[in-house]
């Protein structure tokens, strides 16, 4: 049971605002016509256009085995190879040598201290003539190699000579560099050649050198390029021969070359950027999946790309069509909904503001859809799990089927997918809405969403096996499936109080509320008219037992009940029930048209009172429906004995002493309009027999139903006489007899 709170005012049907029943009220309902036809179509519209989404659907995924062949139906496509685009892009990298920056200050300080122990030879006689700090920096030098260095420096010009013969001894080393003993990066440990520049110079000035070049390794090595070069530099040989002696142990202590780690990643990066991707080719009629092979992420990437280039060469033509298609579709589904609910469910198909929630819920659900099943969660079956409850929730199990049918038809339209998904999509929900039921805890959506998990989780396994699908695809499949299934539970569990209060859906839940005693609107009914209230109570009883018997809504009919005559505490003294025995009525003084208005104004005072305290609409059709057009009859016959006794008769009107009605629109309505009228009517027994019982109530449906007062609430004979039937009974356990207990004598 359900509605949409009354504070859409422009879509609320005139009947439940008021209780007049003018000329105009057939131009209102016309109206409300075409405001739902104009709903439907727009609806429809939004439906098409998310079923239509951008282009077509793609319909395969990762690890399922295609039926047939699929073979490439366009032209030509072009796929990026990944893992070939990144090895060369690998090769070029690694080819980039490593940046290394050269200061060869330490290799002129090795020249100057040379120039300085030969400035000092020159100028000794002998070795151990030469300073202390010479000799401390170079340490054991030979006769042989002081008297060569005395000789080279023994005159100014000769010393001019070897200075610029050991410069250009020193020249490769000045220009290239040494390479310093600490390690490089694990990466460039086994580099066999740098790119070296000086400091403050661009990377465009690097030049490529070879390890061999600047490893003090190599360089101490007199057959070396370095050793030969730094040899043959001067005259004699044998000066340079001796002095590499002295220095070829030291040029390690002597490192130019610093590695550049920003410089080298911004060249790698530059290299791997400046490499093009490459593309594997496939051409019309190409082979793309074998029939029956699994597709996996290569394979499938290749499809999309199929997808995406026979959507872009769609022509307008083929678009237009396929918007054609897409609205005919959904127009056809949104049709047989509509003949649906104009023949089963009238009270629906009339009320407008139900039908934009029921359009709403279908579109929402396509758009859910439409954003999760971006992932290859198979996450579609939340919205269609969730939309389906909300429904059964709000209009019942039978309209909540149909819904389910369609927007699992429009989701696979959708997805692209096959029967075997639609089948599984409506029948795990429906297993779910057909034990939704009553909805009086929230572990009851809890145990709702299980079962649809389960449900999705076999079917899920029946369809896959059906189209031998791999046992690991079913296998994730079914568990995502069951999975969204128990959250659609847990989902509606968290959302229905704020469904309940913005849409003003009705549940077990919110009904058990709002017939706490401690409703300050019984409360007030308790304080100011007692006898009502416990009226109240006992027709609620009645009228439980009997909705149960006929499979209504029990709940509803018994809460409806406890407020149906809250109307009667404006003026409760004019009501018997809250009389005081042996008490002068207060419709002693009054014409019976004056106490006719008064009895009949206790519903339009009620429906206000309901508005007032934000009754939700089952109950407040419950107060305006609990009388229906029935007639007053025993003011209505005191009027028509006064007028028969008058001397200046005016004339009496029936319909002046009857409710405005509506007569009721629902079973539960009609059964509170039963035992409304029956619980009254048996405390009239002077002996409550269940002779006389079973009769009264006879008498009392029989009246009504002549008097066509369940014309429109749905009920069948069959379910009146069931009525009948347990109302009788529990008139005779209400009235049971009772032992009279002996008086107790005092001594």
């Amino acid at each position: 049971m359900s509605s949409v709170r009354r504070r859409w005012k422009f879509l609320r049907n005139p009947r439940s605002t008021d209780f007049d029943l003018g000329s105009d009220r057939r131009i209102v309902q016309t109206r409300g016509r075409r405001l739902r036809f104009v709903i439907m179509i727009a609806s429809c519209l939004v439906s098409a256009a998310l079923v239509h989404g951008l282009g077509p659907p793609f319909g395969f995924r990762l690890g399922q085995r295609p039926h047939r062949e699929i073979r490439l139906n366009v032209d030509q496509i072009s796929r990026r190879n990944a893992l070939r685009s990144n090895a060369q892009r690998q090769i070029r990298e690694d080819a980039v040598a490593p940046r290394m920056l050269h200061n060869p200050a330490p290799i002129e300080d090795r020249i100057k201290s040379i120039e300085d122990l030969g400035t000092a030879a020159g100028r000794a006689n002998r070795v151990d003539e030469l300073p202390a700090s010479i000799a401390q920096a170079w340490g054991m030098i030979s006769p042989e190699l002081f008297e060569d260095l005395r000789e080279a420096n023994d005159v100014p010009e000769r010393r001019e000579q070897f200075s610029r013969e050991l410069r250009e001894a020193f020249s490769p080393v000045l220009k290239e560099g040494i390479l310093s003993p600490t390690p490089l990066p694990r990466i460039d440990q086994n580099a066999t050649q740098f790119a070296i520049r000086l400091e403050g110079q661009d990377d465009s000035r690097s030049r490529l050198v070879t390890r061999d070049h600047v490893s003090p390794e190599r360089l101490g090595r007199p057959d070396s390029d370095f050793g030969k070069h730094f040899v043959s530099s001067f005259r004699p040989p044998e000066l340079g021969r001796r002095l590499f002696e002295l220095i070829d142990d030291k040029l390690a202590a002597s490192p130019t070359l610093t590695y550049d780690e920003r410089e080298t990643t911004v060249a790698r990066e530059r290299a791997r950027s400046e490499v093009p991707d490459i593309f594997d080719q496939f051409k019309r009629g190409d082979l793309l999946v074998e029939q029956g092979q699994p597709i996996d992420a290569e394979t499938l990437d290749l499809l999309r790309l199929e997808h995406d280039r026979s959507a872009a060469l769609f022509t307008q033509r083929d678009v237009a069509l396929r918007w054609v298609a897409s609205v005919g579709l959904c127009a056809a589904l949104y049709g047989l909904l509509s003949i649906y609910l104009i023949r089963n469910e009238p009270r629906l198909a009339a009320d407008t503001a139900k039908i934009v929630l029921l359009c709403s819920l279908i579109n929402i659900g396509l758009a859910a859809m439409r954003v999760l099943s971006v992932q290859s969660w198979d996450a579609e079956a939340l919205p269609v799990a969730v939309g389906g409850m909300v429904v059964t929730i709000a209009f019942g199990m039978d309209v909540a089927i149909l819904f389910t049918l369609g927007l699992s038809l429009l989701t696979c339209l959708t997805l692209g997918v096959g029967i075997d998904e639609l089948i599984v999509l409506a029948g795990g929900t429906t297993a779910g809405i057909v034990t939704l039921g009553d909805v009086r805890s929230r572990t009851k959506l809890i145990k709702v969403g299980l079962t649809i998990g389960l449900a999705y989780f076999l079917m899920t396994w029946s369809a896959g096996l059906w189209q031998r699908d791999p046992a690991e695809l079913i296998l994730s499949i079914s568990l995502w499936r069951m999975v969204w299934g128990l959250m659609a539970g847990f989902f509606l569990g968290g959302i229905l109080p704020f469904l309940e209060s913005y849409l003003g859906l009705v549940t077990g839940i919110s009904l058990l509320e709002l017939g706490d005693v401690r409703h300050p609107l019984l409360q007030e009914l308790v304080r100011r008219a007692p006898g009502t209230y416990n009226h109240s109570v006992t027709v609620g009883a009645l009228a439980e037992s009997a909705a149960e018997q006929i499979g209504a809504n029990a709940l509803l009919v018994r809460v409806g009940a406890y407020f149906h005559d809250i109307g009667k505490m404006i003026k409760p003294e004019y009501f018997v029930e809250n009389q005081v025995r042996g008490q002068t009525s207060r419709h002693a003084g009054l014409n019976p048209s004056m106490s006719t208005m008064i009895i009949i104004g206790h519903v339009k005072d009620g429906y206000e009172l309901g508005l007032k305290y934000n009754l939700p609409e089952p109950i407040m059709e419950l107060i305006q429906q609990h009388h229906g057009t029935s007639l007053v009859e025993y003011f209505y016959r005191e009027a028509t004995k006064r007028e028969a006794s008058s001397a200046d008769p005016v004339g009496i009107h029936e319909s002046a002493f009857r409710y405005p009605g509506p007569a009721p629109q629902s079973r539960e309505a009609a059964i509170l309009m039963i035992c409304d009228a029956v619980e009254s009517a048996s405390r009239t027994l002077s002996e409550p027999t269940p002779s006389r019982m079973e009769a009264l109530v006879e008498e009392l449906v029989a009246k009504r139903l002549d008097d066509g007062q369940f014309d429109e609430c749905g009920l069948t004979l069959k379910e009146l006489a069931q009525i009948k039937k347990s109302l009788t009974k529990s008139l005779i356990g209400l009235y049971h007899a009772r032992i009279k207990y002996p008086e107790t004598r005092t001594a």
